[in-house]
């Protein structure tokens, strides 16, 4: 009990502690600081586990890297000397989001990286996580004298810690079912420290020569999160209801910058090798958004695919069938004829997009190109359990 009231008793104690005023990552020499720092850490990685166990990460060294650079590229030698390299995670999740545990790995969701349309726009949101990291704001938020539920939460954190000092086991129950990590990274940083994370991500994008006029094009593709029914603030940070007020602000900003004198426009790299790069990312949140059938957006996630990846005839075959799903009865057909054709010109014996052509051709009254597509989908695979059916779609054309 001593240890609990121990814990009661710093957790009381901590908004006085934002006197002493918690420091940017550049101007201490360590971290994290002090237990109660280390107690949040402690948190942030059995979340981080619980993701693992829940088997959300997607597996991609490739991926991985390239995230890797993109965020070197914006810290440069920033956090040499505290010996921390930040790290990055892919969660496979179609909301477009990111978020920064307190030591610095960076967990990208899938849904972000399909969304984004070049490499400066999702370094802009990376450099907007960084920007939180380097600033400190999960520790801030848990001190902060305003922010009570929060707080309420921190007695729990260190409750549970100094428990755990004693039994040796964090009961992670307890933190999943308090909500912490979502209320207080990804949903719960106050207006304050979101815009001071803007305008740092910013700093870091023109430091690293990218385009800043892209951040504000990044911030208005995370307005696609209302198309998965996402309007609650406490849900997503990119869903906060100051979305609109932070690129008002972001915009005037960038607008300012290109009015100086001696402005030059920052580095845009390529679309088609920033699509090639996430590729993996890109196919998974087309196939999830097919499965939820979320059609108009697997359309756009397999379109950026198949710009990526031309030779993949499963991509140019699944593209087609998000344009089927989503208008079965046509009147035009032209969109998934044109890529169920792109999936047999990359993959002549690719019998899935010929039973798909028979039956367009056979929506349409064309008899001649229904007879031929289905008679080589039989050839491909004649034992398919199909085989009836399509024998008897022969038969009565």
């Amino acid at each position: 009990m001593k240890t609990l009231y121990l814990a009661i008793f710093l957790t009381l104690c901590l908004p006085c502690a934002e006197a002493a005023r918690i420091k940017h990552v550049d101007e201490i020499t360590a971290l994290p600081e002090n237990e109660a720092e280390r107690d949040l850490w402690d948190v942030a990685v059995g979340h981080q586990d619980n993701i693992r166990e829940e088997d959300r990460l997607v597996d991609d060294a490739d991926l991985e890297a390239y995230l890797d650079r993109v965020g070197q590229r914006l810290l440069g030698n920033r956090l040499d000397h505290l010996g921390i390299r930040v790290k990055f995670i892919v969660v496979q999740n179609n909301l477009l989001s990111a978020w920064v545990y307190p030591y610095g790995t960076i967990a990208v969701n899938t849904g972000l990286l399909a969304g984004m349309e070049n490499e400066a726009q999702l370094a802009a949101i990376i450099g907007h996580e960084l920007s939180h990291f380097m600033q400190r704001h999960s520790y801030r938020e848990l001190i902060a004298d305003k922010r009570q539920s929060v707080i309420g939460k921190g007695l729990g954190i260190l409750a549970t810690a100094a428990v755990a000092s004693q039994t040796g086991v964090i009961d992670t129950d307890l933190m999943k079912a308090g909500g912490l990590w979502t209320d207080l990274v990804t949903s719960g940083y106050s207006r304050k420290n979101e815009h001071i994370a803007d305008a740092e991500g910013l700093e870091l994008l023109v430091g690293a020569g990218y385009d800043q006029a892209q951040a504000i094009r990044a911030f208005e593709i995370l307005k696609q999160n209302s198309a998965y029914g996402v309007l609650s603030p406490s849900l997503l940070w990119s869903s906060h209801p100051t979305l609109d007020d932070r690129l008002k602000n972001l915009t005037k900003a960038v607008k300012k910058a290109e009015r100086k004198k001696g402005y030059q426009a920052g580095d845009i790299p390529s679309s088609e090798d920033y699509y090639r790069a996430v590729a993996t990312a890109i196919r998974r949140t087309g196939a999830q958004d097919l499965r939820e059938q979320y059609f108009e957006r697997a359309q756009t996630a397999f379109q950026k695919y198949t710009i990526a990846k031309p030779d993949d005839a499963q991509g140019h075959f699944l593209l087609a069938e998000a344009y089927r799903l989503d208008n079965p009865d046509g009147p035009d057909f032209k969109a998934r004829e044109s890529s169920y054709q792109a999936a047999i010109n990359q993959k002549t014996d690719y019998a899935p997009a010929y039973l798909e052509l028979g039956m367009v051709a056979r929506q349409q009254g064309q008899v001649a190109a229904a007879k031929q597509a289905f008679t080589r989908y039989l050839e491909l695979s004649p034992d398919t359990t199909q085989a009836d059916l399509v024998r008897w779609y022969l038969a009565n054309l």
